[in-house]
């Protein structure tokens, strides 16, 4: 039987066939995000998150044997979900609900221009990276203002009183971001200097990653919404699956890797 995937805007819908790679949409269970725009109980920037699993599905048994042939022939595993052949796209829509200004000329409890910044975390199927677990390590002594390094970070914006904002993370800022992530999970790259720098531009630690290795694809997608005013956040995950490996027939059975925690290295003192 040919395996035909369709649209979803759920996880688990099913609906009318379409053609193959026409992309699936995931949503959050948690939808909207919602910030207060002041400072949390740890004196830090209102902050929320939530994430979500792109579902995919279990290898055949004859997908499975090629899989182990390929592993065997390069000497080192060969993930289910490649990047090549799964390609992640987020959308996001950010609307500043900020009051309208006390008409008694009273000071305003918000401080600086309105803005927010997103971050995106995530995990393949060998390593899942929090960056709350990574300021924690950066700097364990300093829980009122952490420095964040996100898997993927987003310019921060400004916004006005009232405003809507939609903007998108794009397939290429994934990519990257699968590269870095297999980087430092399966290759013990240096996660400070590969997360920082574009491989385009600098591949620095990347050398550690063999030439012919297989990089795995994001299976789960986690957002941070930081802002300074009452703001709301939506957003959802479009992917284009080359091989036909989401979740879609009532027969399929889910894929559930089990990813390591990333644990950075403590800093040198």
């Amino acid at each position: 039987m040919t395996r035909r995937a369709w649209t979803a805007l759920a996880p688990f819908a099913f609906c009318a066939c379409q053609q193959l790679n026409t992309p699936v949409y995931f949503q959050p269970d948690m939808s909207p995000l919602t910030v207060t725009g002041m400072d949390d109980t740890n004196g830090g920037p209102s902050r929320v998150e939530t994430g979500l699993t792109l579902s995919f599905r279990n290898p055949s048994d004859d997908e499975q044997k090629l899989r182990s042939q390929q592993a065997g022939a390069l000497g080192f595993d060969v993930p289910w979900i490649q990047r090549d052949h799964v390609h992640i796209e987020l959308v996001y829509q950010v609307t500043d609900n900020e009051p309208p200004p006390d008409p008694s000329g009273g000071p305003s409890p918000y401080t600086g221009v309105p803005s927010f910044t997103l971050g995106i975390d995530g995990a393949n199927e060998y390593t899942k990276y929090d960056e709350n677990i990574v300021s924690q390590v950066l700097d364990p002594r300093n829980a009122d203002r952490r420095s964040y390094i996100p898997l993927i970070p987003v310019t921060p914006q400004m916004i006005a009183p009232g405003q809507t904002i939609t903007g998108s993370v794009r397939e290429d800022d994934f990519a990257e971001a699968e590269l870095d992530l297999y980087a430092i999970g399966s290759w013990m790259a240096p996660y400070n200097a590969v997360l920082i720098n574009n491989s385009q531009v600098d591949p620095i630690g990347l050398e550690m990653v063999p030439p012919n290795a297989i990089v795995p694809a994001l299976v789960e997608v986690d957002v941070n919404f930081t802002a300074n005013r009452p703001m709301t956040l939506t957003y959802e995950v479009r992917v284009r699956d080359d091989n036909d490996q989401l979740l879609h027939l009532s027969t399929d059975t889910l894929f559930s890797p089990a990813p390591a925690l990333f644990q950075p290295p403590a800093p040198t003192p």
